[in-house]
């Protein structure tokens, strides 16, 4: 299978919808984390849902903490690595997969409403970068010209 070209793709691309996700950044971190679940089960009663925020046991928050240094390392890998182009393939399918785990969570695990929220901006992610990446680059049309 071979992968679409990125080449033509720019850099800022990539970089915007990682500093999109910086918002998550709180998650990444033990003493910021409790902050993080607060404001979501906050949004999620502003929605009609539970806004109380249950307990966590310490298992439970470590792996809240695991994901939140797992999108901090994706986030820096994004800002960072060059070309930042070939990282918009795997951003792709990281925010397809993340969007269908939420919605299996939401569906067969009852979890808070508000994610549907992220089910959204995760698409609309992948969506927009996947235009990105099929979007033929403005000097196509010009490539039978002869050059000066």
């Amino acid at each position: 299978m071979r992968l679409p070209a990125t080449d033509h793709v720019p850099a800022s691309t990539v970089r915007f919808w990682a500093l999109m996700d910086s918002g998550i950044v709180s998650m990444a971190l033990p003493f910021t984390s409790p902050f993080f679940l607060g404001f979501l089960y906050w949004l999620n009663g502003l929605l009609g849902g539970v806004s109380a925020v249950p307990t966590f046991d310490p298992l439970a928050m470590f792996f809240v903490n695991l994901a939140g240094v797992l999108v901090v390392m994706w986030i820096v890998a994004r800002l960072t690595v060059k070309p930042a182009g070939r990282l918009i393939l795997v951003e792709i399918a990281f925010r397809v997969v993340i969007a269908l785990l939420l919605v299996w969570y939401l569906l067969a695990e009852d979890v808070i409403p508000v994610l549907w929220l992220f089910v959204g901006t995760e698409l609309i992610g992948a969506i927009a970068q996947w235009r990105a990446v099929i979007r033929r680059p403005q000097n196509h049309l010009s490539s039978n010209r002869p050059r000066p």
